[in-house]
């Protein structure tokens, strides 16, 4: 049921027709295809469509099997590919990905560092006072804390906001993740916002369109007012 999408703001996105390969001191990562299509959302935002493959080192213990000595071996460390999509507005100059935060950000990375690509972005700062003011219910937030042998809080509830101290992390922009009830198209959305640039919701989406992530992400965006600057 959880969905995500990352949120970046873009200066400059130039990316060449076809497929361009990425790589790091000749070692492959990925590729990004600018596939020629776009999409067209509800509210008449136009995207570019760009299918995006990136590989990514992995710290965890596994067994894997290797077909070439037909026995499994205990790794622990190891590269996952990631397929995914990304759709860029020209208008909007904004940038959606569906690939997960981390991956996201490293792909981005390696597409600043690839030549003749040219790419200028920024991870979005949520104003999180307003948003709050906007959802039915707040129902969660996370905030960073100077409380010894805590680095961070995060308050559950019905309405959190009501609480001082996370209404103060909220107020005092020290919040890190908002969670709420937001209305998108006459529904009940639980979503959440984060200060690294990811939208996540946590519902069955009824949007009966070829991508309904990218339908509810813009909507939500347009809400909070991102979308008209």
């Amino acid at each position: 049921m959880v969905k995500s999408i990352s949120i970046r703001n873009v200066q400059k996105f130039e990316i060449p027709d076809g497929k361009t390969a990425i790589s790091e001191a000749n070692v492959p990562l990925g590729s990004i295809v600018k596939t020629g299509k776009t999409l067209t959302t509800e509210d008449k935002i136009q995207f570019e469509v760009f299918n995006c493959v990136f590989s990514k080192d992995i710290s965890e213990e596994i067994s894997a099997y290797i077909p070439q000595i037909e026995e499994y071996v205990s790794l622990v460390t190891y590269r996952k590919n990631y397929t995914f999509n990304m759709y860029y507005s020209a208008t909007k100059n904004i940038l959606f990905s569906e690939g997960v935060t981390s991956v996201t950000k490293g792909f981005l990375k390696a597409l600043q560092d690839t030549e003749d690509i040219t790419i200028k972005y920024s991870t979005p700062h949520f104003d999180f006072d307003s948003i709050s003011n906007l959802f039915a219910q707040t129902k969660g937030v996370r905030f960073n804390s100077n409380d010894q042998g805590v680095n961070n809080k995060m308050f559950n509830g019905n309405a959190v906001n009501e609480n001082v101290e996370a209404s103060e992390a909220i107020q005092n922009d020290d919040a890190t993740q908002i969670i709420g009830v937001m209305d998108i198209g006459g529904k009940g959305y639980t979503v959440s916002f984060t200060q690294s640039g990811t939208l996540i919701v946590f519902n069955k989406l009824f949007i009966d369109k070829e991508v309904p992530m990218l339908e509810l992400a813009t909507a939500a965006l347009d809400k909070i007012g991102m979308l008209s600057k």
